[in-house]
């Protein structure tokens, strides 16, 4: 529900500053909670770490729906700062489940079923946002009575986490069970993060994942000045329906035995990195041909602008859809190397962590009315910064990952603990 939202562009208001602001905000929460995610997901358990971030769901909506028909801007700042460090939960508690749940052999199956099952709350968000939007072809902001039903579908989060499997009692198709090495105090939790922090493989993952959310905020801000409300709603639709399809293929691509490992992952980079690099070319000429200002009130209509509307629209579509294969492909090379619960808890928060900073900083670069080519510009570069760092980690990629925290466990104390038990 929070991404069908966020597909709205600008929160769906009449103007993306306020709602930018806002998700840099709860950004910046998640980045710091997540950052020492590890260790609370290994003492909690994912289990109840989602149970408290569910409990703040209705945070969200409730505060765009305040904002919307009340104009109170205290209630959405401070709601998204709370949601920012509950939200950071589930983010480490799903990168956790994520990383170590499946099988080397289906790892990429399963991440494509997890990130289609994300965009499947946004495609009922979607529907119900074209559903009360559908006649409107101007600018300006969606009913606010759309919020009311995602406050509805965010409080009903906390049944569903209720519902989740302890993950001492989840069983692979297999019938194993997932690798988790000894438990430690609250001290040596920290201990071992600090050593995966010290690790040169944190700081290669550091920039992709700054990257990979970052067109978040420069091409929600896109969508939200240039193109109408219902265009706006239809594109929060359309958007996830796609994703939720594509992402499955491109994982089942990823799990293909036909070439090594290593080979998928270089293919696997190049499918979401040539389309990403075409789309900010395209956005760039898009920005020449309007100039600074011209367009910046034109509100492109899919009925009355059409041919227009769809050369302004592509390259925000594919960028979207391409930007889920880029967080489904990063989370299958950190899965290529450990499978333990615990050491994936480390990683998934450390990822989770640098890729909120990422959203933060986008969001906040757009909260404010200033040259929106600069945003532009600046994910460019990312994307620069990012081709280096993913080929470092692709050498590095194994042929089978480990069952035991590769930066902190050394072999000889997995197998005593093994005899112990």
């Amino acid at each position: 529900m929070s991404d069908a939202i966020g597909y709205l562009g600008g929160g769906g208001f009449s103007s993306p500053y306020l709602a930018n602001l806002a998700s840099s905000l709860g950004y910046a929460c998640s980045s710091i909670m997540a950052l020492v995610g590890g260790p609370f997901i290994n003492k909690l358990g994912i289990k109840y770490s989602c149970m408290i971030s569910a409990a703040c769901y209705a945070l969200g909506g409730s505060s765009y729906y305040v904002m919307a028909r009340y104009g109170n801007q205290a209630y959405l700042l401070s709601a998204k700062t709370i949601q920012g460090f509950t939200n950071a939960l589930l983010y480490v508690g799903e990168s956790t489940a994520m990383l170590s749940y499946p099988t080397a052999q289906d790892r990429g199956k399963y991440l494509g079923i997890w990130t289609s099952m994300r965009n499947a709350g946004s495609i009922v968000g979607g529907a119900i946002n074209f559903g009360n939007n559908h006649t409107n072809s101007s600018a300006g902001g969606v009913a606010w009575s759309t919020y009311l039903i995602f406050v509805g579908f965010e409080a009903s989060g906390l049944i569903f986490a209720s519902l989740l499997t302890q993950t001492k009692k989840v069983r692979r198709a297999d019938g194993t069970r997932v690798p988790t090495s000894v438990d430690r105090s609250w001290r040596a939790e920290f201990v071992a993060l600090w050593r995966h922090i010290q690790n040169p493989r944190t700081w290669l993952i550091f920039m992709p994942s700054f990257y990979s959310f970052f067109y978040g905020g420069t091409y929600s801000t896109y969508l939200s000045l240039h193109f109408s409300v219902r265009a706006r709603a239809l594109s929060s639709l359309i958007t996830p329906t796609c994703t939720s399809v594509t992402v499955l293929a491109y994982g089942a691509f990823l799990d293909n035995k036909r070439w090594s490992q290593r080979k998928r992952a270089v293919l696997g980079f190049l499918i979401w990195l040539i389309p990403q690099a075409a789309c900010f070319i395209w956005t760039g000429i898009n920005y020449g041909r309007w100039g600074n200002n011209s367009a910046a009130y034109h509100a492109y209509d899919y009925i009355n602008d059409k041919g227009a509307w769809a050369v302004a629209y592509l390259p925000y579509f594919i960028i979207f859809v391409t930007g889920y294969w880029c967080q489904l492909y990063l989370y299958w090379v950190l899965g290529t190397f450990s499978t333990d619960v615990k050491s994936s808890s480390r990683t998934g928060g450390l990822f989770r962590a640098f890729e909120s900073a990422g959203s933060a900083v986008t969001y906040a670069i757009n909260s404010a009315a200033t040259d929106k080519r600069i945003p532009l510009y600046v994910n460019s570069s990312l994307l620069a910064a990012t081709i280096p760092c993913i080929i470092a980690l692709i050498r590095m990629v194994p042929e089978a990952p480990s069952a035991v925290d590769d930066l902190v466990e050394d072999a000889q104390t997995v197998e005593a603990a093994t005899k112990a038990e």
